[in-house]
């Protein structure tokens, strides 16, 4: 875990699906940009970070914890990277030894005070409240007794709504927490965001990939089917883009099957 390099993961977990015939499966999204993000100009936390993020893991750790004693901004931003490094080694181990493992559960923790580190060092801090509303997110599907699973969920809420107060624009907030609201079943505040997210930027792989995991959800296959296609458009070369080629495939077969079934039904 510590020699592999340390991942993405601005919105770890959130929204990305991969259907199944007949049912929906949860996958998780490691990199949540798309290609036309990642054409715009470098952040100061992305330049700050992006030599360090190269290195391997326990090197990226020992690099930023360092930094992390140093002087404002670049000590805030290196307490983010190091709760985000935490968490990706959380669900690393997660992977295989499942969330009710005692190491999976420290290195959450670790990932959670290193986050909450970086919003004590500034209260305006976007990243940082989005992913640690998906370690909440996170945590709220751990098993659990329905208080303490409601209690998670609104932890996680408060801070997708905390981001989105400080920046109305961030599609990652904006589609966790459409992803939150989606999971409870409230189907028309997820697709509220989602189009609020597209309103903002309607080239967002990002939101038109989740919208479509919605219609899929509601049976909606044809507008499903758009926005797979326009994810792909958008995101050609990356994982969403990937992810929905080959739900498109799964999407055409489902069309198909119903419509051979309502044909032999005539």
């Amino acid at each position: 875990m510590c020699g592999s390099q340390p991942k993405d993961v601005t919105a770890l977990r959130r929204s990305i699906l991969l259907l199944t015939t007949g049912c929906l499966s949860a996958m998780m999204l490691l990199a949540a940009c798309n290609k036309e993000n990642q054409k715009q100009p470098l952040s100061e936390l992305d330049q700050f970070s992006a030599g360090y993020r190269a290195l391997p893991a326990a090197a990226a750790l020992d690099s930023f914890t360092r930094l992390s004693r140093g002087s404002l901004p670049q000590s805030t931003y290196a307490k983010y990277e190091v709760g985000n490094i935490y968490y990706a080694m959380a669900n690393d181990t997660a992977q295989s030894r499942g969330w009710n493992d005692a190491r999976a559960q420290a290195l959450l923790d670790s990932a959670e005070v290193w986050l909450n580190a970086a919003l004590a060092a500034d209260s305006t801090f976007v990243e940082a409240y989005v992913n640690l509303g998906a370690l909440w997110d996170d945590r709220a599907d751990m098993p659990a007794v329905r208080a303490e699973r409601d209690l998670r969920i609104g932890k996680a809420r408060a801070n997708y709504e905390r981001a989105l107060e400080l920046r109305p624009q961030d599609e990652k907030a904006r589609c966790n927490l459409g992803t939150l609201h989606k999971r409870e079943n409230n189907l028309e505040l997820a697709k509220k965001e989602f189009l609020t997210a597209l309103e903002y930027n309607p080239r967002s792989a990002l939101a038109r990939y989740n919208l479509a995991i919605l219609f899929a959800t509601m049976r909606i296959y044809r507008e499903a089917l758009t926005e797979f296609e326009l994810a792909v458009k958008y995101d050609p070369q990356g994982d969403i883009g990937e992810r929905s080629r080959a739900n498109i495939k799964i999407i055409q077969d489902l069309m198909a099957g119903e419509a051979s079934r309502a044909g032999r039904s005539q």
